[in-house]
């Protein structure tokens, strides 16, 4: 409660609008008692930052260890040091806020899961599945000129990882994925054709991922039968919440066997396949070599191998203010620092000149992937209006660090602006391994 006549300082202003309209949502969704809740979790979280200024280090220490046993949901309330922060609280702030931003982008990377129980028409179930894990799915059906039937299903599902819940849903309701929607983010569900496997018989899953064989060629050289081949096409699935930025398959980590046990080489061991990626597609197919087994063989009874996917970890939003004065501004996240290095005029419009440097970027920055500029990044205009960049350009690619270039042609210019920019803060390297089996050889 604020005194008649006191000033707030700059620094908690933001602190307090924010908490006020979170305090108030929760008010209004969960009620007084989820409300009361989140205050006492600010109190708290006020209380042991304070103690990070202790005179006894006992506290100190003993109040860093606070902060970061009460988890993730606490990154909104941590403050961000400001010009006269002791040395020592920023740099237990610093390391509080990476340890919790770690665990929270270690966490996404975990699969969701999913409790649906008795019967359920089909479109609750996938209500529920989309509000339960966060994947958005959209029905395509009337697009591709079918009926969109809305059946009850029998289901009764534990706990268990969105693919194969989704895959249970889609097999009771005769549907199957569409992944060329161009909806960014989502799935699309069509009926499927009469004659369609199971997708749950022709799949296996791992993490975030499913993998299924889609095709196997048998190539056979009659002038050359030293180029004989065998060739598997994989899909790779994800769940669409998370879009992978880099997957990779290394040969060397491949192993196929026939029914008898005997081992199938397996293109060159010292190559990996990279797994093209798309922003508006949720799946990607990749094809694997193989040594073309004798004609009495009838299946590759194993194939094992494992994925390296790297994956992006919390989204964390840096916000610029006092744009005409602003000049090699730098804010730092977890892994990330977001430079603002100026803005100035360039002929009829605004431009602001951004670097984004990961301390572990991953391959991720190489000139081929386009994902960080795909971003988010908007202004806001002293009335809080939200207005988007009118281009952008790139002016640095390095290993670890891009430099972009985002112009704004706003009547007035943009020294009463704020600039807004959103990026992961860590990027995740994930193995996923998998064994599908019993493959039919053609």
């Amino acid at each position: 409660m604020m005194i008649p006549g006191m000033r707030m300082q700059p620094k908690y202003r933001k602190e307090v609008t924010v908490w006020a309209c979170l305090s108030l949502i929760a008010a209004v969704v969960f009620g007084p008692a989820a409300a009361d809740e989140a205050e006492a979790l600010r109190l708290q979280v006020r209380r042991l930052v304070r103690q990070l200024d202790d005179n006894q280090l006992a506290t100190r220490q003993a109040a860093e260890q606070g902060l970061v046993e009460l988890g993730s949901p606490i990154l909104e309330l941590l403050p961000v040091p400001v010009r006269d922060t002791s040395a020592e609280v920023k740099v237990r702030l610093e390391r509080i806020r990476k340890t919790l931003e770690a665990a929270a982008s270690e966490a996404a990377a975990q699969p969701s899961r999913v409790t649906l129980r008795g019967p359920l028409p089909l479109s609750a179930a996938l209500a529920e599945l989309q509000q339960q894990t966060g994947n958005r799915i959209v029905d395509f059906r009337r697009r591709f000129g079918q009926q969109p039937a809305d059946p009850s299903l029998t289901l009764d599902l534990d706990r268990m990882p969105f693919w194969p819940a989704l895959d249970a849903v889609l097999d009771q309701a005769a549907l199957t994925i569409y992944n060329f929607s161009g909806e960014s983010g989502a799935l699309a569900v069509v009926g499927r054709d009469p004659d369609e496997q199971s997708r749950a018989a022709q799949a296996v899953y791992q993490g975030l991922f499913r993998i299924e064989v889609l095709r196997v060629q048998a190539i056979r050289e009659l002038r050359n039968p030293a180029n004989d081949s065998l060739r598997l096409t994989l899909e790779l699935s994800w769940e669409p919440r998370v879009s992978p930025i880099l997957l990779r398959i290394p040969l060397a980590d491949l192993r196929a066997t026939d029914e008898t046990g005997a081992p199938l080489a397996v293109g060159s061991q010292r190559a990996s396949l990279e797994v093209p990626i798309e922003s508006t597609i949720p799946a990607a197919e990749v094809q694997v070599p193989l040594e073309l087994p004798d004609r009495r063989t009838d299946k590759i009874a194993s194939f094992r191998g494992r994925l390296a996917a790297l994956l992006p970890g919390r989204v964390e939003t840096f916000e610029f203010r006092q744009l005409a004065d602003a000049k090699k501004v730098e804010q730092t996240r977890a892994g990330v620092s977001v430079i603002l290095d100026q803005v100035r005029k360039n002929v009829d419009v605004d431009e602001v000149r951004l670097r984004v440097r990961f301390d572990q970027a991953r391959n991720a920055l190489e000139s081929h992937r386009n994902w960080i500029y795909n971003n988010e990044a908007y202004f806001i205009d002293p009335s809080g209006q939200r207005f988007e960049h009118a281009g952008m350009q790139a002016f640095r690619q390095a290993d670890n660090e891009v430099g972009v270039a985002y112009l704004s042609d706003r009547e007035g210019g943009l020294a009463d602006c704020t600039f807004v920019y959103r990026t992961p803060t860590l990027l995740i390297l994930v193995p996923v391994e998998f064994e599908l089996q019993d493959i039919p050889l053609p």
